[in-house]
């Protein structure tokens, strides 16, 4: 007993400094199926025993990549793409959109599970994990104290959770910790939702933490499909000095209040964008979240002044989606969403674009399928500034080159949106 209340005392400590601490976390998706083609309808046990045993049927249907910043803000995390600078108040599904996304993994967990007087904890004794002696437990947490939360596109629910960790019996350090969700609502079609973390110490400012190194999400359905993301999490740094958060109502980093004040050219709606990307776009190397850059291909003249966009202004975007889709004939699905104009001399200007077309100039881009967001897996959280472009039958290795053109629209400004 005297060691699992040191351990909580250990892991409460570090809890308390996450606050202090952000890091990039790239999250690798990839989405499967049991079955040769015919439906697959069997027991959960059977599907689960399958998947487990690396079933030779299990074939991929697609995967892609996330990147992403997260903090911790009052045992909550916080999300951002990598990069941004700035956390709002949305979720991290509503930030990524689609596919599976799942939370708790840098620190909200562990808050959950170990500070809380509800949690049922029983001793296992020493196993060995690889190579090395390690102490096991087990621990329950039911419903009423669970803020475990399960949702898909019919229903949202909290359920009840258990599952194991280990310590090194020597340090005490939190190694690996597992979870499994209890009483799943048959209405969610899952069989299993399972999370893993493996723990690493670091040290910094005299200080000693537990920040995961690995997590992986598994969500097991009764079709046979299998999602799974691996969360790798990198650049893990402390705040001080002049480095802060930044929320949606604060500037941006780096812009000066008389910066931020200042009102550049209004930007009508109604105006032909055409843009060149100045990068390729390797789905082996990129994520979602990744910011890309374009250029403007022809002046643009404001309609009742004497003002111009020149050619050549650059743009300045996200990566909202780059996924390969294995499925049928194969296909390399991309979204991105232009932001900003970077005006010469350092400014910069929001802007909203609707994707209109790809402007071909090659075979295989004279083929790409333009769809709106709402017709293609967005859902509710609709954004129609992000454009998704489909390029068909292509091979796993494709890439997006550069000075790929598409064309674009300019939206009105959002109400309260500086002009």
């Amino acid at each position: 007993m005297q060691v699992l209340v040191e351990v909580r005392r250990k892991i409460a400590e570090s809890t308390s400094r996450m606050p202090r601490y952000l890091c990039t976390e790239t999250v690798e998706r990839r989405k499967s199926q049991l079955g040769s083609g015919a439906i697959w309808d069997k027991p959960c046990s059977e599907t689960i025993a399958a998947i487990a045993g690396h079933s030779k049927r299990l074939q991929l249907l697609s995967a892609d990549r996330l990147r992403l910043d997260v903090a911790v803000i009052d045992k909550n995390e916080i999300y951002s793409w990598v990069g941004e600078g700035k956390f709002g108040d949305q979720s991290l599904s509503q930030l990524v959109k689609i596919g599976l996304t799942a939370n708790g993994s840098f620190g909200s967990f562990l808050a959950a599970i170990f500070e809380s007087p509800a949690t049922a904890f029983s001793y296992q004794g020493e196993s060995p994990a690889n190579g090395r002696r390690v102490l096991k437990y087990e621990f329950r947490v039911d419903a009423l104290d669970s803020s475990y939360h399960l949702s898909n596109a019919r229903i949202s629910q909290t359920v009840p959770y258990s599952g194991s960790f280990t310590v090194d019996p020597e340090t005490l350090d939190l190694l690996k910790l597992e979870i499994h969700a209890d009483d799943i609502p048959a209405a969610m079609n899952y069989c299993e939702v399972s999370n893993a973390m493996d723990y690493t110490k670091l040290r910094m400012n005299n200080l000693d933490f537990m920040l995961p190194s690995e997590a992986t999400t598994q969500v097991i359905r009764v079709d046979g499909a299998m999602a799974e993301n691996r969360t790798v999490f990198s650049g893990c740094h402390q705040f001080l000095g002049e480095s802060k958060l930044l929320f949606d109502d604060a500037p941006a980093a780096g812009v000066t209040a008389a910066t931020a004040e200042r009102r550049p050219t209004e930007i009508p709606a109604g105006l032909t964008f055409d843009i060149a990307l100045t990068q390729k776009i390797d789905p082996a190397t990129l994520a979602a979240g990744d910011p890309i850059q374009g250029t403007l291909l022809k002046t643009i003249e404001i309609p009742g002044s004497a003002e111009t966009i020149p050619k050549g202004t650059l743009l300045k975007g996200r990566i909202c989606m780059l996924l390969m889709d294995y499925s049928d004939w194969g296909a390399l699905e991309f979204a991105v969403k232009w932001e900003s104009l970077e005006w010469a001399g350092g400014a910069s200007q929001p802007v909203r674009l609707l994707l209109e077309a790809a402007i071909p100039t090659t075979a295989k881009t004279s083929e790409v399928n333009v769809k709106r967001a709402r017709r293609s897996g967005f859902g509710t959280q609709f954004d129609e500034t992000i454009g998704y472009l489909q390029f068909p039958a292509v091979k796993k290795n494709y890439q997006i080159p550069p000075g790929f053109q598409s064309r674009w629209v300019s939206l009105a400004a959002k109400s309260g949106t500086a002009k």
